[in-house]
């Protein structure tokens, strides 16, 4: 098989002038999930794999500094890829088009190079950028299998609180277009079991929430953070109201304890106010928007992680947190919400924030801080065996490929 994957991601090289000339959030979490899914194919997969990459960033002015990205190519860590970035402009209401625009020749010349091979694309997230460039492909070789990842639904993929009646005219635009595009989709794979409900899919599909990581492997020195009489709640991600980092604060306000800290890192619509907290009680620490390597070295070296993330609306049903198999993959032990999304095989690796109960956040993290050094190691210990071993890269990307074999 001839793979060639459509994706999203940030190339080493670029990473950090991605971040730098990004305003407001960073594509994170995604870019993470995306350099897993390409790993794990690589892995299981005896021929080179094609990357063509056009990047998920926001659009010049208000969320990125530059109007033009460029085309370059890139490199992978295995010598065995060959990727490249194409470049679009990187204009509000120009943007989708021009992605469309600048990748069909790109992928029109790798269907050409391998016409006598079977050829599968696979494309990240359900965007109509590239649901158009499935269907394109496909007129182009109705021989090829085309195969959509679907971490978010595309109404649930912006839960900022400063969306506009324009955003929601032209999501609502997309997503009529996405709903045509997908006559030309031959699989799918699916972050939870209840998305196949509302996109009545009925094509062949593989559930896989999510992939775990691999790079806690290092030794993690002491820290301002790891001292023997401090705890340390650490909370790493988007920070939207809607994902619950100011009931979190709220709740970590009410506890006592002088010796704990509540360290938050990432950025969103919440930042005010989470600096706000941070002026007037100095347990609690805003770090903003960190390196990839010292936000894993505080995962790794913090007492308990959480995702505050409540489930008390619709979306949870059809979204699974990328944030808890890394929090998980850590050995750091990880207290959250049962999310609807989840399958309950994660209940016995977590410890979980009660629905039902009145400042559950608040007696959830009193609990938690207050149980013994060995059974939170135990814990963590536990969750990372799990994730490591049931969740790898190479075991729920062989779902793929075992699902694409056998679509002619």
């Amino acid at each position: 098989m001839e793979i060639l994957f459509l994706g999203g991601l940030f190339p080493k090289e670029t990473e950090d002038e991605i971040i730098n000339n990004s305003i407001g959030s960073v594509q994170n979490a995604a870019n993470n999930l995306q350099w897993e899914f390409v790993k794990g194919l690589e892995e299981n997969s005896n021929k080179s794999i094609t990357i063509l990459n056009s990047l998920y960033i926001g659009s010049y002015p208000n969320r990125y500094k530059k109007m033009r990205i460029n085309t370059y190519n890139f490199s992978r860590n295995l010598d065995k890829s060959k990727a490249t970035n194409v470049g679009f402009l990187n204009l509000t209401g120009i943007k989708r088009v021009s992605r469309y625009l600048s990748l069909k020749p790109f992928v029109k010349d790798w269907i050409d190079s391998k016409k006598d091979s079977k050829k599968i694309i696979i494309a990240y997230a359900m965007t109509s950028t590239f649901t158009q460039i499935l269907e394109y492909a496909k007129k182009v070789d109705s021989s090829i299998a085309t195969c959509l990842i679907i971490p978010d639904l595309p109404q649930y993929m912006n839960l900022s609180n400063k969306k506009n009646n324009l955003y929601n005219s032209l999501k609502n635009i997309e997503i009529k277009i996405i709903k045509k595009n997908m006559e030309y989709i031959d699989s799918y794979v699916v972050l939870t079991q209840h998305m196949l409900e509302v996109l009545d899919i009925s094509k062949p599909y593989v559930v896989i929430e999510g992939i775990s990581t691999d790079i806690f492997n290092f030794t993690c020195k002491d820290s301002d953070y790891n001292q023997d009489n401090l705890k340390t709640v650490l909370y790493t991600g988007g920070l939207n109201e809607k994902y619950g980092v100011v009931d979190l604060i709220r709740s970590f306000e009410m506890l006592e304890n002088e010796n704990y800290r509540l360290i938050i890192c990432g950025s969103g619509d919440a930042e005010k106010t989470i600096r706000e907290a941070s002026e007037r009680d100095s347990r609690i620490i805003f770090k903003g928007l960190l390196k990839r390597e010292e936000i894993l070295k505080l995962q790794k070296s913090a007492t308990v992680l959480i995702n505050p993330r409540a489930n008390n609306e619709e979306y949870t049903k059809y979204s699974f947190p990328s944030k808890i198999l890394e929090y998980m993959s850590s050995g750091t032990p990880v207290l959250a919400y049962m999310l609807d999304g989840m399958p309950n095989e994660y209940r016995d690796y977590i410890y979980t924030i009660n629905d039902n109960e009145e400042n559950a956040i608040y007696y959830a993290l009193k609990g938690v801080l207050e149980k013994k050094e060995e059974e939170l190691f135990d814990k963590g210990k536990k969750a990372k065996e799990f994730v490591l071993h049931k969740k790898n890269r190479k075991r729920q990307c062989e779902k793929i490929l075992d699902m694409l074999k056998n679509i002619q």
